[in-house]
């Protein structure tokens, strides 16, 4: 007992106090004219959760989440396709194709703000000289698009990655004995890749399920959630809650909102990862 006990006092102040006191703050008023931080009750959750506009937010993070795992995972899978069969210079591929995830978020946001810019960016350049002329930042299908874009440009080297390291981890007999009956690459990929990665798929698409719904700093830095409320997340609109009309319990009462809706997730990744 006396060797776990520093590990229970840091899980406590790490974990579980910052928890703790966010819950606080969403049943308290933590607004500052408020004359004290009382209690509440629920009256947070029904100024801000229980809105249409956190549900329009809810609704913003499920199509990121969604199409941004669809996106990602496709080009992850056939990337690490491409590398696991280790052609001619696939280490200098991949060590290329790794470098978005070395780049902040922030960083990675302005750039791609800048590069689609309508005034100086070059995809506009790229957009005059073809003809065509896309609402990047005043049509809300194409901002949210772009978001997905950049989202995947930074995460697509993540899956690759965790799918390339299950497939060097693939027992070759079921392919080789697949190749003999003479089955074709639809029949191989569904009936033995696929089923021999599925744990490192269902794991990699849990850990980018909840990165995504946190989803934040892409966004605040290129969109800003605009045009209008096109690209406001769950993340960013509890953001905007706090820190811009400083509703720090309603804030917080968003973000509780969200961690239980998103606790699903996590229980299915504890229990697959055994953490």
């Amino acid at each position: 007992m006396p060797y776990v006990t520093p590990t229970w006092i840091l899980m406590i102040v790490v974990g579980l106090l910052p928890i703790g006191y966010a819950v606080w703050m969403s049943v308290s008023n933590q607004s500052p004219t408020a004359p004290s931080a009382g209690f509440v009750g629920l009256a947070n959750y029904v100024a801000a959760v229980f809105t249409p506009a956190f549900g329009q937010a809810l609704l913003v993070t499920l199509i990121l989440v969604v199409f941004g795992l669809i996106i990602q995972f496709t080009f992850g899978y056939l990337l690490a396709s491409l590398l696991h069969r280790q052609m001619r210079g696939y280490q200098i591929a991949r060590s290329i194709l790794l470098v978005p995830m070395l780049l902040t978020p922030v960083i990675v946001g302005l750039i791609f703000k800048f590069i689609f810019s309508p005034d100086l960016g070059i995809i506009f350049f790229v957009q005059q000289a073809i003809g065509v002329n896309l609402p990047w930042f005043s049509d809300p299908a194409f901002a949210r698009g772009l978001i997905l874009i950049i989202d995947a440009w930074m995460h697509i080297p993540f899956v690759m990655l965790m799918l390339l390291a299950g497939m060097a981890s693939m027992p070759q007999e079921p392919l080789e004995s697949a190749s003999i009956d003479g089955a074709g690459w639809w029949q191989t990929l569904r009936y033995i890749t696929l089923p021999m990665l599925a744990p490192i798929i269902t794991i990699t698409l849990l850990v980018r399920t909840v990165d995504t719904a946190r989803l934040f700093d892409i966004i605040y830095t290129s969109t800003e959630g605009g045009p209008g409320l096109a690209t406001v997340t769950a993340s960013l609109s509890a953001y905007e809650r706090t820190f811009q009309f400083y509703e720090f319990g309603q804030g917080a009462a968003m973000a509780v909102a969200l961690a239980v809706i998103m606790f699903p997730v996590y229980f299915l990744y504890v229990r697959l990862t055994k953490v």
